[in-house]
């Protein structure tokens, strides 16, 4: 009775929030924070970190808070506010943290924090990290290019050079190379990836050589693109991630790599509420990443995406992962 009666009580300290420590001693009740590197209103990146503190804070009944439009240069102050306050839980969302992370780790060692990056394996003993596998996500598309395009000609449009994005135009290559050995695949930096006058312009500048596929990295830029779509005379599709914006284009848009970063932080929150002070989770196809809005495309097209996301997923699919250099498939 008394096993029983001490069980039910972890329990209820779990579901509190509250920290357990060795020997069964439990600490204060856990705060949540995070910081955005821009603004939540974007529909897209930062709306989903929005979407992360309303989730712990609902699920959790845990105090979490929010601070957006916060450069890397200005995170390291915010950060350590937060600590200050009694925050237990520092989340930064976005790779541009990193070094940062790794700098505040080991002089708070009682600060859990969680950084998002492009690597597999944990960067501290009080750190989590969640591991997006952007190469995985994109693969499909890959497929959908390659079996959309009349003129085989598809492009790639990233913001910064990030090892994510390298690792994804190498994945898109691989799948594109599998289903239109003659598919020509182009790709460009803009340098940003919230301008969409510089995304426009290298749309329209793919545009002019004949490419009718574009398959967006970039965040705000997309709509840069999608205007370069629709003003063109040519029939010109475009994919989009983080969220669907299928309704700005619909005669544009095929499909859309959705990123939810729910999944993956419930998966850190609990790893933390059991005591485990740092971690590894995979975002990846099944755990935050999702197809949706597949649309004006052929139903071959359709088809084989959803066929190669959801192999990519059950892992009968191991998708290259070269985030180094950009080497596409021969």
């Amino acid at each position: 009775m008394k096993t029983a009666r001490l069980a039910f009580l972890a329990g209820l300290c779990l579901a509190a929030g509250l920290a357990a420590l060795p020997g069964g001693v439990w600490a204060a009740p856990h705060k949540f924070a995070m910081i955005v590197p821009g603004p939540i209103e974007d529909s897209d990146f930062n709306f989903r970190g929005y979407e992360v503190v309303e989730d712990v804070k609902k699920h959790y009944k845990m105090p979490a808070s929010l601070s957006e439009r916060i450069s890397p240069a200005d995170a390291e102050r915010v950060a350590r506010e937060y600590i200050a306050s009694g925050h237990t839980i520092v989340a930064f969302h976005g790779g541009q943290y990193f070094s940062l992370v790794r700098k505040l780790s080991p002089a708070f060692p009682k600060t859990v924090l969680v950084i998002e990056s492009s690597a597999p394996g944990t960067f501290g003993k009080n750190v989590w990290n969640v591991h997006r596998k952007f190469n995985e996500g994109f693969y499909a598309f890959g497929a959908l290019a390659g079996l959309s395009t009349k003129t085989n000609n598809i492009g790639v449009i990233a913001g910064i050079q990030l090892p994510d994005f390298r690792a994804s135009i190498n994945s898109i290559s691989d799948a594109l190379k599998q289903v239109n050995p003659k598919a020509k695949l182009v790709y460009s930096f803009t340098g940003d990836q919230n301008d969409p006058i510089k995304a426009r312009q290298t749309a329209e500048a793919m545009m002019a050589n004949k490419v009718d596929f574009i398959i967006n990295m970039v965040n705000l830029g997309v709509y840069g693109v999608i205007e370069a779509a629709k003003a063109s005379k040519n029939k010109v599709l475009v994919t989009t991630f983080y969220t669907d914006k299928t309704e700005k284009a619909p005669d544009h848009l095929a499909g859309t790599l959705i990123l939810d970063f729910r999944p993956p932080y419930r998966k850190v929150v609990d790893g933390i509420l059991k005591g485990q002070t740092s971690g590894y989770v995979a975002m990846q196809p099944g755990n935050g990443f999702e197809l949706a809005g597949i649309r004006n495309v052929p139903p071959q097209a359709a088809a084989k995406t959803k066929e190669f996301f959801e192999k990519v997923q059950r892992g009968e699919i191991k998708v290259r992962n070269e985030l180094t250099k950009i080497d596409m498939a021969k």
